[in-house]
């Protein structure tokens, strides 16, 4: 079993959105962006999103080298459970480390947001 876990300060995500017009789009999907900005502060979502890709590039050695921001993504499903999709070069490192079963959880406070991310390997 390996484990990746991340915290992220919200307002650092909230800063770097500010200063920099294309950090969003460089960081997060499409899908990830349409998602948070339905929600009436953006931010938690995003730094929880955001952590949740730094959990899974400590996962594993197989998440870190060639693998980009949009190679990780969130999705919602049905029920509203956070669950990653992987995509490129983490996909075919997922799938040569013999790692599965992936499992996130995401949360944030006032302050702050957490992703930890689960998952089995061959």
């Amino acid at each position: 079993m390996l484990v990746g876990v991340d915290i992220v300060d919200i307002d650092r995500i909230r800063v770097a959105a500010a200063r920099t017009p294309r950090f969003l789009t460089r960081v997060f999907t499409p899908g990830e962006i349409a998602y948070c900005r339905g929600k009436a502060d953006p931010f938690p979502s995003l730094a929880a999103r955001f952590a949740a890709r730094e959990a899974v590039r400590k996962l594993d050695p197989a998440f870190i080298t060639g693998v980009t921001f949009h190679d990780t993504e969130v999705v919602v499903d049905a029920n509203g459970k956070p669950r990653l999709v992987l995509h490129g070069q983490a996909l075919a490192g997922a799938r040569a480390a013999g790692i599965r079963d992936l499992a996130l959880s995401l949360s944030h406070s006032r302050g702050q947001a957490i992703a930890v991310v689960i998952a089995g390997k061959e």
